[in-house]
């Protein structure tokens, strides 16, 4: 992760010396959140080329998301004068980074959601999207009966409980759950499914991975369950979902989405850089940060519109088909 690349030269050159150059440290332990560590820092390059202001990018790389790692680095960004953190951290690291003693810089964290992190300095900015949201969207969906497929993880069993929880209170009246844990290889799929009965009058709602939901919705059609609504959140809104399934075996999805807004400056500079802000949550989550810390330093508007709500960035949600050759709104169909 360099600092200084030969298209940032070329840009630097155009702008000249006429604005103030802006300092910004990213924050993170690539072999922690792995492909993200340079994801993070390409996609906060190309939108910070985007604003057309000199600027300086630095990655203060973690071997881990411990406090004491973190505690170094935050003496370092202080000693090098950053002027703000991008900070890709997990739940876990932003724990420790909350525990410590407090840094007087404005901080965006662009993978959590400030409900999951609790209390917070007001210089911290979460910028995770809101799968709670999302679920509620989907809630109108659900029918009479759920079943919930979800990764037997953290991430996976907390995003089942949050779907009984919204399930429970749905307007229509509580909505009765069952909850199935797919393992790693997602091999007992089909021994959950073996036996299609328990299915036939529910709904199906998958917390998995793009790879292991295709799997799941095309053994759904072959024991003849594909009559029902099979909902998602933005883990599967994946134009990988397009080529693993069929479309009769996907025609009565539906998926939430929360990347809605492009800027198309922005958008485009990270288009040449191939960074993906179409499907990417985490690229698309990491710019919006960028450039929310950008302007905040600058004292300009901000690009994106999307409000700030008590310390976390409030993102709309679109339910999508996902149709032949990609998605579309629901509202469209």
């Amino acid at each position: 992760m360099k600092s200084v690349s030969l298209l940032l030269l070329l840009y630097l050159s155009l702008w000249g010396e006429s604005n103030q150059k802006i300092k910004i440290a990213l924050l993170c332990s690539p072999t922690v959140i792995g492909k993200y560590g340079q994801s993070t820092y390409n996609v906060a390059l190309a939108t910070l080329m985007a604003s057309h202001q000199p600027f300086e990018l630095l990655a203060y790389t973690l071997p881990n998301e411990s406090k004491e790692a973190i505690t170094q680095a935050l003496e370092k960004i202080k000693s090098d004068q950053m002027n703000a953190i991008l900070a890709p951290l997990t739940l876990g690291g932003v724990k420790n980074l909350l525990s410590l003693e407090p840094i007087a810089l404005p901080i965006f964290i662009p993978t959590v959601h400030k409900c999951d992190s609790g209390s917070a300095p007001e210089n911290i900015l979460f910028g995770a999207i809101d799968y709670q949201a999302q679920i509620t969207a989907l809630s109108p969906y659900m029918g009479k009966s759920l079943a919930i497929f979800y990764g037997d993880s953290l991430v996976g069993k907390n995003l089942a409980q949050l779907t009984q929880s919204v399930a429970s209170e749905s307007k229509k009246g509580s909505i009765p759950s069952a909850l199935y844990s797919v393992n790693t290889e997602g091999s007992n799929i089909v021994t959950y499914l073996a036996k299609p009965s328990p299915f036939s009058k529910k709904n199906i709602v998958t917390h998995l991975p793009v790879v292991k939901t295709s799997m799941l919705i095309a053994q759904l059609t072959f024991v003849n369950i594909h009559e029902h609504n099979i909902l998602s959140t933005q883990i599967n809104f994946d134009p990988n979902l397009i080529s693993l399934t069929q479309y009769k075996d996907r025609k009565n999805m539906i998926v939430a989405n929360s990347i809605i807004e492009q800027v198309p400056t922005i958008y485009e500079t990270n288009e040449l850089m191939n960074n993906d802000l179409t499907f990417d949550w985490i690229n698309y989550t990491t710019s919006v940060g960028v450039d929310y810390l950008n302007a905040t330093l600058r004292g300009a508007q901000r690009e994106y519109s999307m409000r700030i709500v008590e310390g976390q960035i409030i993102y709309p949600v679109e339910l999508m088909r996902p149709k032949e050759f990609g998605f579309e709104p629901l509202s469209g169909k």
